[in-house]
Parts: structure tokens; sequence; C-alpha cells
């Protein structure tokens, strides 16, 4: 889905013109260029849906919101990252699975 800046202001009802300009410049979303100008994608939607959440509830500007955002794609990106890992993981022979887990408790009781 594709849509441009008047189709995403539609479709996001508390998205208004100039929060998208302010969205924009603190690089919240940053729209493809297309034959039919500027357009964004879903992701973009569900971004600029969130921030306009966190802009209202918590009266964030949006360079706050770009850093918060940031912090969640990261995050996410962790995420989807230690799931390879336990995949990887659950691959592996049990006696190397249990040493592994041994390796990660002395780390942890480390850290403390």
């Amino acid at each position: 889905m594709t849509l441009t800046e008047e189709e995403l202001i539609k479709t996001i009802s508390r998205l208004t013109s100039d929060r998208l300009s302010d969205y924009l410049a603190a690089e919240i979303v940053i729209p493809e260029h297309s034959d039919r100008g500027l357009v964004y994608q879903s992701i973009d939607v569900a971004r600029l849906e969130l921030a306009c959440e966190l802009h209202e509830q918590y009266d964030m500007e949006a360079d706050a919101l770009s850093m918060m955002i940031s912090l969640i794609d990261q995050m996410h990106g962790l995420r989807a990252e230690l799931r390879e890992v336990l995949g990887a993981v659950e691959a592996q022979p049990e006696p190397v699975r249990q040493q592994m887990i041994e390796v990660i408790s002395t780390a942890r009781l480390h850290r403390r």
C-alpha cells in the first residue's frame, strides 16, 4: 500500500499537514519518491500513528518522538536478532546447548 500525503492525512485522523511537516523534518518517516510525488508505505502509517499517539498523550516534540521511535526500532531489531540466535542455539546438539547455558549463567553472575 502506498499513499500520497493527502491520502495519508485522510487515513490518520490525528495527522495534520503541519504535524506531518514536523515529523518529516525530524525524520520520523522518510517518504519515497514516485511518479505520484512523495508516497508513504504501510510502515510509515504505523510509525505516524504511533508518533501522533505519543505526541498527544505525552506532549512530546517531534525530535523527542524521533529518538523514541528510533529506540523502538532498535529494540525490534534486537528482538529479531535474538530470535535468530535462539533458533541457532536450538539447532545445536544437547551438550552444546548445555555448555552455552552454563556460559550465559556465568556471565550473568559476573555482571551483578
